[in-house]
Order: structure tokens, then sequence, then C-alpha cells
């Protein structure tokens, strides 16, 4: 109900997500994604679908079966739509819900309604069992054997529930994920939760950078970035430098950016790709480029992470994080800045990739994501 009938401009949505005033978000949708539930809201139900043509076909719809008294109170519902040159515009609605205690009246007539119900099952249950004193031995062998056949096929059951329990393994990487969705959610077996991409080029990636509407703010300082921050189920998120230093550092593994801009899809891919441990800075290895977006990351080679707090860069007196806006394996200082601010046209503070953007506009969506090879490191 966010979305303005009235309208004239031809918008198309890419997120929409329901919040409660104190319980936080509760749904959300993101364009080619499924829907997605908090996991804390586990007797919630919801549905929607983004569509590709006008925005009010889209929806987002949020259902409790049994609702709590804590699930009063305010609830945001806000859409997050583009135009065709790629602005933002934003649409909310606000709907107030009290969920009410039942009245002793109520409970009486639904106790009366079950105890009317209970006589009705109990008459059932007495003419059963005199139909049932009439029966000769004969449907007493058959109820024998049919008891027999029912542990037969129970024992089978709990075999193949066995043989299934042995069988499941963990995931060790995204490759060994299968999905119909195009991203999914995973714990790992080193108890990882990543965001798989299923699809692209074959899938198996983890992805480990995601923009889409600007929603999660990037400048942060080094803590953050070596941790992790944002929300799998916002859409925007950084998985943290120790953990892809973790990952990258016991297979081998390739780097790929996927980017969108001006209604064009763009990508670079590079055929290795390492980060160093915090010791030696986050240091970027990467290998040969391949791709349609251009070689940005190319300058930033072989260079240390930089934040606000953390100036590991080769610029001369200054601090290419707080110059542009960032954080970012800068050298002297960027040609691309993935992490910049979101939507900046002033020169190199947006989140810039030269071959496609040039240094004073920003890309609308950025995934950057790596995959394991085969080759496994002694």
């Amino acid at each position: 109900k966010s979305f303005n009938n009235e309208t004239n401009e031809h918008l198309k949505v890419h997120i929409m997500f329901i919040q409660h005033e104190t319980n936080g978000v509760i749904s959300t949708i993101s364009k080619d994604q499924a829907v997605a539930v908090s996991a804390d809201q586990s007797s919630t139900h919801a549905h929607g679908k983004i569509y590709n043509k006008d925005l009010q076909d889209s929806y987002l719809q949020v259902i409790w079966k049994n609702p709590k008294i804590s699930e009063s109170g305010k609830y945001f519902c806000l859409a997050y739509a583009k135009n065709s040159t790629g602005q933002d515009s934003v649409f909310q609605s606000t709907v107030t819900i009290k969920v009410l205690k039942p009245k002793a009246d109520d409970l009486v007539q639904v106790l009366g309604q079950l105890l009317k119900r209970v006589d009705t099952l109990e008459q059932l249950l007495e003419g059963n069992e005199t139909k049932l004193r009439g029966q000769d031995d004969r449907n007493v062998q058959i109820a024998q054997k049919f008891s027999g056949l029912e542990a037969l096929n129970l024992q089978r059951v709990n075999d193949d529930i066995l043989i299934s329990t042995t069988h499941k393994t963990p995931f060790t990487s995204c490759r060994d994920v299968n999905s119909s969705d195009e991203r999914v959610v995973v714990t790992l077996a080193s108890e990882q939760k990543v965001m798989c991409d299923t699809k692209t080029d074959g899938g198996g990636w983890i992805i480990f950078q995601r923009r889409i509407n600007g929603n999660v703010d990037f400048y942060r300082g080094w803590k953050e970035y070596r941790d992790g921050f944002g929300s799998f189920l916002v859409g925007e998120f950084y998985l943290g430098n120790e953990n892809i230093h973790q990952l990258t550092s016991k297979k081998p593994h390739e780097l790929r950016i996927d980017l969108e801009f001006d209604n064009e899809n763009y990508f670079a891919q590079y055929s290795s790709f390492l980060l160093l441990g915090e010791e030696e800075l986050y240091k970027l290895q990467i290998g040969d480029y391949s791709g349609n977006a251009g070689d940005s990351l190319a300058y930033q080679k072989n260079m240390s992470f930089s934040t606000y707090d953390r100036d590991n860069d080769n610029a001369s007196g200054e601090n290419c994080a707080v110059s542009y806006s960032g954080a970012w394996w800068y050298n002297a200082c960027h040609m691309s800045n993935l992490n910049g601010d979101w939507g900046n046209d002033a020169y190199g503070k947006g989140v810039n990739w030269d071959g496609v953007t040039g240094l004073h506009d920003s890309v609308v969506f950025s995934e950057m994501k790596l995959r394991e090879l085969d080759k496994i490191i002694n």
C-alpha cells in the first residue's frame, strides 16, 4: 500500500521491507531474491514478489497465525524504487496494530464449542465400538497382519532416516549448494554464515560485499571491516576481512565483481584471489583479469587495506580513506572505490569503478564474490 498510484514516472522496485518500531526488520524482499523472514520470527509467514513492470504490482505481505501482545505497535512498510535514470525513490506507509487479550466471554464460548465436539466424538466412538464387537476372528487376523506390516514399514522409515542422517554432510563452500534461488544464505562447516550466488557463471560463489540501495553505511573503521557488518536480510553487507582471509588462505580462490550502471551489467573476474592476514594489513593479491568492466583493480593490487582510522596507503600527506569517503586497498589513491559513499558524484568519493563509471559517478549495484578452485594449498 506504500505506492503512490498517481505517479507518472516509470519506476521499478528493487527492495521492500516491513519493520516493527521496536522489534526491527520483520521481513524483506529484494529484486531476484526470495522473501526472507527474520530468524526470531519463527511463527511469522511472509510472501511477496517484485515485478519488473510497474511498481504497483509488486508486494510484500506478512501474516501472524498466533500474534503475541509484544507484536503490537507501529509497522513501517518501505519500498525503494528506481526511475529510468537510476535515481532512487522511497515509498513509505505506517500502520498501527494492536493485539488484544481474549475476554472471559470469548474463552467461555470457545470452551463450549470444544465440549460439543467432544460429545459428538464420544458418540461416534461408542457406535464404532459396538460394531467392532460384532466382528469375527477374520478381522482380528487382518488387524494382526496389518500391525506386522506397520511395524515393518516403521522399521524401513527409521532405516531411511538413519541413512539420510549418516550421509548428510555440512557445506564446505558454496560449491556444495544446489538451489533454485539465485541467492541463498547457508552456514558452512566452519560455522561461518554466508550468502551464496548459485547461478552466476555456474554458481558456487560466496558473496563478501554487496550494495544495492545505500541503506547500510560503509564508511566504517578498521575493526568493523575486520569483523564484518551489515545484514543478509536487508541485502547490504561486508563479510569481514578476517573471514575473507580465512576462506582464501586454505584453498586457492578466484574473484568476481558484478556491477550495474546505466541499466547495463558489467563484470570483472580475476583468476586468483588471496587476502593476507591482519598482521600483513589484509594485503590484496589478485591474478589475471577478464570481463567487460575494465581492470580497475590492477592499481590496487598488492596494496594494504585502509580505513579512516588506519592509514596504510601509499599517498603522501593524506589518508585516502578520509579523502575519498571509503575503505579500500588504496594505492595513491584509487581507480576503484566500491566501499565509497553511495550515490556521491564528487570526484573519487562515490561507489566508483573507473572502467564503468569514471570517477564522477557511482554504480547502482555491486557484488564482490569469491569461489574456490580445486587445488588445495599445502
